[in-house]
């Protein structure tokens, strides 16, 4: 709106606002005929027809009284007739003396016998305050640019274009529309689909909703991968727009959608379907051309919706039988060679839609050679078209053929339910045509898809009893076994799976020793997965390069995965770069927790995948845990109990990992006995399941609050059961959390120094600064080690954490390098801790300082920021995110 008020001012009797439908010319001469108003203005409002007829706009404030011009015969023709209605029009517009303007909507439809006499008028105009502010769509036709041509030579027109919506704007309409702040994937989804026209960016966000492509995920908007928006938005603006344009535009506009992608063919093929003549079938696309619904490229060869967001309510408005006759007539005139298609996935689609319209062969072979294709890169889409190849297939064994790829595709996109009916579907009609490797796999896979749908009733049946599939006696162990891990019954899978295995099938041996061996690992026992081989063996006959590869990759993973519930980051990227793989390849959970061990600030996004059933990975509580412990260094204790109580929602694995996050929130807020009871929670459920994962740090934390709170027994109980652990589990963080707990408790400097090589050793930033904190506050190690902590927590942005170690450096006259920067976090943490919602005490409680000093900042801080109450404070951090530079009340006041 800047430009367009610019244009006003210019001082100009014409002020063009140009923009495509859809851009917001009405809502800006609203704001115009308003801020008119305002200044006590008078002004007249019209809109024009797209039959040319002149009517009242009703913009609230328009003067009624102004009878608006109209067509005068022969006016274009002859500029003494224009002139003479120009003269009567200018009179009445007149009338009455002031500021006066002119608002003309939709001005694009005006007839050439009006046109002559608005620039008649304009000319008439010259000199005088009055202005007219004419609204025009574009792609503009040629008669219009010519006509603005002769007054621009004139000096009689100042244009103002109605730009997009930028990338801060749609994020702000996804913000209100959402109640949460959209993650980027999300807004430039917006953006792709609306190319940031106002009106496509509101119906992107309400088609999106409506198809569930937006997950709310700890406060935040996000998209879910591959999720389709298919609603249709009710009483679309751009179809009721098209509709105006030709009687055949819709339908020609709704073939196009399909047919875009095909070049050249295209107006042959629209006019098949539309049973027309093609040059009455070219004559509709090029109205939808110069409505700017279409855009021709390269003489004919290329066409596409304008707008992707007008492609979709389109698409979404097709019936499902319109649907898959014009993509069987796309897919026809390619197959028949009458056309050709840029795109193959559109070409997956259309296939996909068009069924049985087409030859079921030829299809069933398409889809399934595109998905292995891209499957990888696009499981979403690949899964839509196995699906509709499963729907294709003409016997027993293609149907097996799609329903695998479909299940391993399915698996990757985190569609449980989906998964679960495909390999329930083999295990049960189809157990005879697998082989032993393939019924070994689909076990599996119909056991993770168990836990993801949340069905622990069926994972204890067949855990316990085994009312599961048909299979050998090999299969049987491991699909039983894998059903307890997944209820976090490890010691009881390690019992079941016993020695039978080993005679399975390659599939069958490959899962039976990642189980025995993780089922070790758990249970504290971590001999046998240090000994397991980089690559899977043995590798099943005749199996193809890009299974085996996949095979690698998952292998590698799971060992991944398990590494890092247990700490090991450093044994987690020595596996990935033997096989020379991306941090790509891993779960979210995976990829987030690797992340905070490397002290990555930025959280990994948690993708829209996640959602209630994130939990069922195995990664997913630890990634959670070190999500939280950094949310707490950082002050932002409130976002930290969001993500623990959403967390266990999901019912994730190893849920008591959650409780040694819980305890680092009451522990943070100085409630010192309800982390004492998290705590013993975990390590009580631990026990009751025969679990070793994560006792090492509960151990660890335990200990340290047992001696904060002047309980030495307790702290040497803890330090016996750690090295206890540490003798059947000897990785590096148990071997760290003895020796630190060990330090803590007898000081003795041997101890210490070994602690400290395991802790550097190990280099995770928070690891190492919490343990550093510890060692100098129990006085068992120099305190100088306190500035190297110091500017880890620095590089965390752990405001929280840091303020704590201030206190500790006074004490031990360790000099607090930059006053400026510790004034500045002091003041944004206090104002974090503020939104957060904490009451003075326990604000006094977190800052470690009293409730007296607490008054005092923040009347400090109020003052320097002009912000009058914890409302308002809390809502710049949660909009902005930080405080502002300088700012006073004199200068909010002039921002208001």
């Amino acid at each position: 709106m800047d430009a367009v008020f610019a244009a006003l001012a210019a001082g100009r009797p014409l002020v063009p606002i140009t923009g495509p439908s859809g851009i917001g010319r009405t809502t800006a001469l609203t704001r115009i005929g308003a801020t008119l108003s305002e200044r006590g203005a008078r002004f007249l409002a019209i809109r024009f027809s797209p039959g040319g007829d002149a009517v009242p706009s009703h913009l609230p404030g328009a003067d009624p009284g102004f009878a608006p011009f109209g067509p005068v015969a022969g006016a274009h023709r002859d500029p003494e007739i224009a002139r003479r209605a120009a003269v009567a029009a200018a009179a009445a517009l007149l009338r009455g003396g002031g500021e006066v303007s002119l608002l003309i909507d939709d001005a694009h439809w005006i007839d050439r016998d009006s046109r002559a006499v608005l620039g008649a008028l304009v000319r008439r105009l010259a000199g005088t305050s009055a202005v007219c502010v004419c609204a025009i769509r574009t792609p503009m036709p040629a008669e219009w640019q010519d006509w603005l041509g002769d007054l621009r030579r004139d000096a009689l027109v100042c244009s103002a274009r109605l730009r997009p919506m930028t990338v801060a704007e749609i994020a702000g309409e996804l913000a209100t529309a959402t109640g949460a702040k959209p993650d980027d994937e999300l807004v430039l989804r917006v953006r792709g689909l609306s190319r940031g026209i106002p009106a496509a960016v509101s119906g992107a966000i309400e088609m999106a909703q409506r198809g569930g492509a937006v997950r709310l995920v700890e406060n935040r908007a996000c998209l879910v991968p591959g999720a389709r928006s298919v609603k249709c938005v009710p009483d679309s603006g751009f179809l009721r727009f098209i509709r105006g344009l030709h009687p055949m535009a819709v339908k020609a506009a709704t073939a196009m959608c399909v047919f875009a992608p095909l070049g050249e063919a295209v107006p042959r093929l629209v006019a098949e379907v539309l049973e027309r003549d093609e040059s009455e079938t070219v004559a509709v696309l090029d109205v939808l051309r110069r409505g700017g619904v279409l855009h021709r490229g390269r003489k004919g060869h290329s066409w596409r919706i304008t707008v992707p967001f007008v492609a979709a309510v389109l698409a979404a408005a097709m019936g499902p039988f319109e649907r898959r006759q014009l993509a069987a007539a796309a897919v026809t005139a390619v197959w028949t060679g009458r056309a050709r298609c840029a795109d193959p996935d559109h070409l997956a689609d259309l296939v996909a839609d068009a069924g049985r319209l087409i030859d079921p062969a030829l299809a069933f072979t398409a889809l399934l050679e595109r998905s292995a294709d891209v499957g990888e890169r696009k499981p979403w889409r690949a899964s839509r078209w196995l699906g509709a190849a499963v729907e294709l297939a003409e016997d027993p064994a293609q149907l097996v053929t799609a329903m695998l790829a479909l299940i391993e595709i399915c698996h990757a996109c985190g569609d449980h339910e989906r998964s679960l009916r495909g390999a329930q579907l083999l295990l049960t009609r189809f157990a005879d045509r697998l082989e032993p490797d393939v019924a070994q796999e689909i076990q599996v896979r119909a056991v993770q898809a168990l836990k993801g749908a949340g069905d622990d009733e069926t994972l204890r049946k067949i855990g316990e009893s085994w009312r599961g599939w048909q299979g050998d006696l090999t299969q049987r162990p491991v699909t039983m076994a894998l059903a307890l891990g997944m209820l976090d019954r490890w010691a009881e899978a390690r019992d079941v799976l016993g020695e039978q295995w080993r005679a399975g099938s390659a599939t069958t041996v490959l899962h039976g020793s990642l189980l025995e061996a993780t089922a070790a690992l758990w249970t504290g026992h971590s001999g046998l997965f240090q000994k397991l081989p980089a690559r899977p063996l043995p590798e099943p006959e005749g199996a193809g390069p890009r299974w085996l590869r996949r095979r690698r990759t998952d292998w590698v993973a799971a060992q991944v995965a398990a590494s890092l519930v247990i700490g090991e980051s450093g044994h987690a990227e020595q596996l990935l770069a033997g096989e020379d793989l991306d941090v790509d390849v891993l779960s979210w959970s995976d990829r987030a927790a690797l992340a905070a061990m490397r002290g990555q600030v930025e959280p990994v996004r948690e993708d829209g995948t996640c959602g209630a059933n994130g939990g069922y990975h195995i990664g997913y509580s630890a990634a959670r845990q070190a999500s939280i412990f950094l949310l707490v260094a950082q002050g932002k204790l409130a976002t930290a109990r969001k993500t623990l109580n959403a967390a266990r929602e999901a019912r994730p694995r190893f849920g008591h990992l959650l409780d040694i996050a819980d305890a680092r929130i009451h522990c943070a807020l100085g409630e010192d006995e309800l982390g004492t009871a998290r705590l013993l929670d975990c390590e009580r459920v631990a026990t009751e399941r025969g679990l070793a994962v994560g006792m090492d740090l509960c151990l660890a934390e335990r200990a340290d609050l047992a001696l904060r709170t002047g309980e030495p027994v307790e702290a040497k109980r803890c330090l016996v059961a750690l090295e206890k652990l540490a003798e059947t589990m000897p990785m590096s963080r148990v071997l760290m959390h003895a020796k630190l707990v060990r330090s803590l408790v007898d000081g003795d400097p041997a101890d210490v120094a070994d602690c400290l090589a395991l802790v550097r050793r190990r280099g995770h930033p928070l690891e190492t600064a919490t343990a550093y904190e510890r060692l100098v506050r129990r006085g068992v190690a120099d305190p100088p080690l306190l500035g190297e902590a110091y500017r880890s927590l620095g590089v965390l942005d752990a405001l929280l954490y840091r303020s704590w170690l201030r206190n500790l450096m006074r004490e031990h006259a360790i000099v607090v390098p930059g006053r400026t920067r510790t004034v500045a976090e002091n003041e944004h943490l206090l104002a974090v801790l503020v939104a957060d919602g904490l009451t003075n005490k326990q604000l006094a409680t977190a800052l470690r300082v009293s409730e007296k000093s607490v008054e005092n900042r923040l009347s400090r801080l109020f003052a320097r920021t002009g912000y009058r109450s914890r409302i308002e404070l809390s809502a710049a951090i949660r909009e902005a995110g930080a405080l502002p530079a300088t700012s006073g009340p004199a200068e909010r006041k002039g921002v208001e």
